[in-house]
């Protein structure tokens, strides 16, 4: 009875060591026919995917034209709903099917805006926060280069 007792303790860390693999490392995703990899998401997950790289888009539209006119003092709330505060109201299952290069990513960019916002709240110039804000483009253009979202029912 020990000994059953005891693999049954190594399957259930086995199988519970191979979820948290999945989980942090792999995603839901699929072969294509692009050069991305394809996320596979409900299409409720991936509308809200897309509606908030979206929303970062337009942030950093907003943050561009404040810091080139003047109202850099206007950032910190112009960026505030797309720090890491917009992280925490994601669900656990959608994380859970991103692969972990496009959460670092996301979360690197989430980070960005809160890094805007506090230097526009130190006083940094338009000119600094151009800089900073080019840098974290460079997260956008991996992330879209690398990845596409498609839903459950369009994966074949």
């Amino acid at each position: 009875m020990k000994n059953l007792s005891y693999i049954l303790n190594v399957v259930l860390i086995a199988f519970i060591g191979y979820m948290a693999y999945s989980f942090i490392y792999d995603g839901n995703v699929a072969t294509g026919t692009e050069d991305r990899t394809a996320v596979v998401l409900t299409s409720a997950e991936k509308a809200e995917v897309l509606g908030e790289m979206r929303g970062l888009l337009e942030t950093v539209q907003a943050v561009i034209n404040a810091a080139t006119s003047d109202d850099v003092a206007s950032i910190p709330e112009i960026v505030k709903p797309y720090g890491m505060a917009a992280v925490e109201q994601e669900s656990v299952q959608l994380a859970a099917k991103l692969p972990l290069e496009l959460k670092t990513m996301g979360y690197d960019a989430h980070r960005a805006m809160d890094a805007l916002g506090e230097m526009a709240a130190n006083g940094a110039s338009g000119e600094e926060i151009l800089s900073t804000l080019g840098g974290a483009m460079g997260l956008c253009v991996s992330c879209h280069g690398t990845y596409r979202f498609v839903a459950e029912e369009d994966v074949k």
